[in-house]
Order: structure tokens, then C-alpha cells, then sequence
């Protein structure tokens, strides 16, 4: 079993075991494809999508998971993705993006968790600015379980607090909603604006041209199309 494959699965059993939910295409084979979608609902999540892929002979293997709250409730959008190419996890993503300043905690939280990655960042696009400025972007070398284990804890922490909100009283304003609607908007159409992806995979190796694509569906909810 690899890394990410355990990772979906560990990703499948906390997000199951917190929200009623789906599968779009169970056990789905498509010409050597591994492919599996997951939909997440619950009164604070209108939608949750999780999906492992993995290509034929193991060149492209991904895990991404997104969730995007209610339109009413005061939450940020938490995205999720791991890549792995050739065999070799190249790429961990993370994020509370948009996250409402009354959550100074999960503000903390990923600063924290950023703080703990930092000696592995990456440089990121100029298009990536709409995530929050503690989005994770790292390539985790030889620091895979640790990375893990900090987006884990992440997921935790937002699934808690999202559990709290689906049974108290606290909304957003009308204008307010106006807002965060706008917000989730923007945010799954970023990367129909990054027109740098294809301009730059002209001059890219295959593989190059893969991790730029995961980049630039990173957490968008785009991967399935």
C-alpha cells in the first residue's frame, strides 16, 4: 500500500465517521486507473469532495480533499491535496482559506502548522495569492509523516469546530452570506483565470506539466471536472 493510497483511506474513515455521505463512482476502473470519489454533506458542509487518483504504472498518484461550508455559517473553505509522481510524494498542499477573523483560533492553528513546515516550503505562482497567507505548499522530502500529521490535525480541528456549528444558532448576515458566497465563488474560479499553466507546460517535462496541473486544481474542487 502507498503513502497515499493509506492517506485516502485514513482521509475516507474521519470524514465518514463525521458526515453522511456518497460515492460517485465506488471501486471505478478506467483503462489501469484507480479512481475513487467521496461526497461529504452536514449542515455546516454543503459540500465535501474527497478523490484519490493514481494512473497507470504509478507515474501520477494524488489525494485531494475539499470542503467548502455553508453559505451561513462563519467558516473558512479547507482544501487538502498530496501528489506523488513516479513514486515520490512531491507535493503536500493545505489550507483555511478565507477563514472569518472570529476564528482566531484555526487562524493560529495553520500559522502554527506553517511555522512547524517552513524549512520545506516551496515557491508558489503569483496566482495562489487568494489562499490565506499561511497556505502550506511544501515538497516533504524526507518528512512525509510529519507533514501528514500536521494536515491531519488541521482536518481535525476544522471538522470539530464545523460539528459545533451544525447544532448552535450562529450565522452569518444577509450581507454577510453576499460575501461568503462571492468568497467560494472566487475561490473555485481562480484557477480558470491561471493562464501561466499552459503557457509554462509548453517548455515542461511530463512530469513537470503534471505537478503544475495538481498545483493549479489545488483544493478547487476542479479535479473531478
Amino acid at each position: 500500500m502507498t503513502q497515499l493510497l493509506n492517506l485516502y483511506i485514513n482521509l475516507k474513515e474521519k470524514l465518514s465517521s463525521n458526515y453522511p455521505s456518497f460515492d460517485l463512482n465506488q471501486n471505478h476502473n478506467l483503462k489501469d486507473c484507480d479512481w475513487y470519489n467521496h461526497i461529504f454533506t452536514s449542515p455546516s458542509i454543503r459540500y465535501g469532495h474527497l478523490e484519490y487518483f493514481k494512473g497507470p504504472n504509478d507515474k501520477i498518484e494524488v489525494v485531494h480533499c475539499v470542503l467548502f461550508p455553508s453559505y451561513y455559517k462563519p467558516l473558512p473553505i479547507f482544501g487538502f491535496d498530496a501528489i506523488s509522481l513516479g513514486g515520490k510524494i512531491t507535493g503536500i498542499f493545505c489550507d483555511y482559506t478565507h477563514a472569518p477573523f472570529s476564528h482566531t483560533d484555526l487562524i493560529d492553528t495553520t500559522h502554527n502548522a506553517k511555522e512547524s513546515l517552513l524549512h520545506l516550503q516551496r515557491e508558489l505562482p503569483e496566482w495562489t495569492e487568494f489562499f490565506s497567507r499561511d497556505f502550506i505548499a511544501i515538497d516533504p522530502k524526507d518528512s512525509y509523516d510529519k507533514a501528514e500529521t500536521v494536515c491531519l490535525n488541521l482536518l481535525e480541528k476544522y471538522i470539530s469546530i464545523c460539528n459545533e456549528h451544525d447544532f448552535n444558532d450562529v450565522f452569518l448576515t444577509g450581507e454577510q452570506t453576499k460575501d461568503h458566497i462571492k468568497e467560494q465563488d472566487y475561490y473555485s474560479i481562480c484557477q480558470r483565470k491561471n493562464t501561466k499553466t499552459q503557457k509554462k507546460s509548453a517548455t515542461k517535462s511530463p512530469s513537470e506539466v503534471a505537478e503544475l496541473i495538481i498545483l493549479s486544481i489545488n483544493c478547487s474542487g476542479f479535479w473531478v471536472g
